[in-house]
């Protein structure tokens, strides 16, 4: 076989690994958020292009998903949480959310 058949095929197999690295990392850093703020995790959806709230907040290190959760009080939300930090994206275990309905101010 020669050996320029191998060349394209490593470069498949080494951006393979790499997407199912970032998916997989993705997730790990999603779930510890979750798992932190006492949320469990109904839907997700991980977005590669529309990125809602964060479209132009987020670096190409981060990644974005489109989730909705349950809290501790079994209350359903839906949101936005993005992974990994500007710089180091995610190499770093870190999340934030930007939820659809904002926090309800209880009234005085």
């Amino acid at each position: 076989m020669p050996f320029h058949f191998f060349i394209p095929a490593g470069i498949l197999a080494f951006v393979a690994l790499i997407l199912s690295w970032t998916y997989s990392r993705s997730r790990r850093i999603l779930n510890n958020w979750a798992d932190e703020n006492g949320y469990e995790i109904l839907s997700s959806e991980f977005r590669w292009l529309f990125k809602g709230p964060f479209f132009w907040k987020a670096s190409k290190n981060q990644s974005v998903f489109r989730v909705t959760i349950t809290d501790e009080s079994d209350e359903v939300r839906t949101g936005w949480v993005r992974c990994g930090s500007y710089w180091l994206g995610i190499l770093v275990d870190q999340a934030d959310a930007i939820w659809d309905e904002p926090d309800e101010i209880p009234a005085s």
